[in-house]
C-alpha cells in the first residue's frame, strides 16, 4: 500500500524523501535502505521517469532497534521495581502491624503478670495466716499450758511438750513446702531430676493425680537457668492438668540427644475447646501459657501445644551443645489443658 501510494505521488510530480525499504545483498543479507525519489520530466513537464538516491541506513536502524529494546527493558524493570516497592511497602505495613500488636500484647502480659504476682502473694499470705499462723497460735497456747502444768501438774508436762513438738513439726513442714514451691532448694543442690521427683511426688499425694515421670538415669546437670525453665514448665503444665483438664493421669518425659533436650508433658483429659485452642495458636492466652512461651523464648526455643478430644500435649525442645550447656528451649504443642 505504501509503495503504491509513493508511485501515485511520483506520477503527480511529487518528490519522495526518506522512503525506507529493505534490499538483499548478493550474499542474501538484508540491507536497510533510505530512498529519495525525484520525478524526471520532459520539456513539456510530463513525468517520464524517476531518479533515486539510496542511502545505507543499516547502522541507524540497528541503533534505533537497540534503543527501542532498551526502552522496553527499562519499562519492564520500572514495572518490576514498582511491583517490588508495593510489595515491600505492604510487607513493612504488615510487620509494623505485627510489632504494634506484639507491643500491645507485651503491655497486656506485663499487666497480667503483675496481677498474677499480687494474687500469688495474697495466696501465700493466706496460707501462712490460715495454716502457719493458726499453728503458731496453737503452739503459743501449748507453751502457756506447759508453763501452767510445770507449776501445777508436773505429770502432764510430758504430754504438753509432745503436743508442742508435733505442732512444731507440722509448722516446719508447711513452711518448708511453701518455700519449696516458691523455689525448690533441691533444684540448686541436686539438680533437675531430684527436684522434679520431689515435686511430682508431693503433687500426686496432695491431688491424687497419677503422674508418670520418665527421666534418664544418667541425666547430667544442666545450666541452672535451663533447669529452672524446665522445672517451671513442668510445674505450670501439671497445675493446668490438675485444675482444668479433668485428667486423672499425667505423663512427663525428658530425653536427651547430643544437641537437644526434649521435654514432653501429656494428659488424657477433655482437651481445649476450639476457641481456646485458637487463642493458644494466636498466643493471645492467659498468663500461664504466655509465661511458658516467654521462658522458652528466653532460652532461644519455641513452644507448641496440641490439643484434641483425647487430651493435650506440650513438648519442649531445648538446643544443647553439651549436656551442661544452657541452650534455650523449644516447646512442641501437645500438652496440658
Amino acid at each position: 500500500m505504501r509503495k503504491r501510494a509513493s508511485f501515485a505521488r511520483l506520477r503527480q510530480g511529487d518528490r519522495i524523501d526518506h522512503f525506507d525499504t529493505v534490499r538483499l545483498r548478493k550474499d542474501g543479507t538484508a540491507l536497510d535502505i533510505s530512498l529519495s525519489i525525484s520525478p524526471v520530466r520532459d520539456s513539456a513537464g510530463k513525468v517520464i521517469g524517476a531518479s533515486k538516491i539510496a542511502r545505507d541506513v543499516t547502522g541507524r536502524k540497528r541503533v534505533e532497534r537497540e534503543l527501542h529494546e532498551s526502552e522496553q527493558r527499562f519499562r519492564t524493570l520500572a514495572d518490576a521495581l514498582d511491583t517490588q516497592v508495593q510489595f515491600r511497602t505492604q510487607e513493612l505495613r504488615r510487620r509494623n502491624a505485627e510489632i504494634l500488636q506484639q507491643s500491645n500484647q507485651l503491655r497486656d502480659l506485663s499487666g497480667r503478670l503483675m496481677r498474677s504476682q499480687d494474687e500469688e502473694r495474697r495466696r501465700i499470705a493466706r496460707e501462712l495466716h490460715d495454716s502457719a499462723g493458726q499453728n503458731l497460735a496453737a503452739l503459743g497456747m501449748n507453751l502457756t499450758q506447759i508453763e501452767s502444768d510445770a507449776k501445777r501438774d508436773p505429770a502432764r508436762l510430758s504430754k504438753s511438750i509432745k503436743d508442742a513438738q508435733d505442732l512444731i513439726q507440722v509448722l516446719t513442714q508447711e513452711i518448708r513446702t511453701t518455700s519449696y514451691l516458691l523455689h525448690p532448694p533441691t533444684l540448686d543442690e541436686s539438680g533437675l531430676s531430684s527436684a522434679l521427683r520431689w515435686y511430682t511426688d508431693g503433687l500426686a499425694e496432695r491431688s491424687g493425680l497419677n503422674i508418670d515421670l520418665n527421666i534418664p538415669d544418667d541425666l547430667e546437670r544442666l545450666d541452672p537457668e535451663l533447669e529452672l525453665t524446665i522445672f517451671r514448665l513442668v510445674q505450670e503444665c501439671l497445675t493446668n492438668i490438675h485444675r482444668h483438664s479433668g485428667s486423672k493421669t499425667a505423663a512427663i518425659r525428658i530425653a536427651c540427644e547430643p544437641d537437644k533436650i526434649y521435654v514432653e508433658v501429656q494428659d488424657h483429659g477433655k482437651g481445649m475447646s476450639q476457641e481456646r485452642f485458637a487463642e493458644v495458636q494466636s498466643q493471645g492466652v492467659g498468663v500461664g501459657i504466655r509465661g511458658m512461651r516467654e521462658r522458652v523464648r528466653q532460652s532461644h526455643g519455641e513452644l507448641t501445644i496440641d490439643s484434641n478430644a483425647l487430651g493435650t500435649k506440650v513438648t519442649a525442645i531445648f538446643p544443647a551443645k553439651t549436656p551442661a550447656a544452657t541452650e534455650p528451649g523449644t516447646i512442641s504443642r501437645h500438652g496440658v489443658a
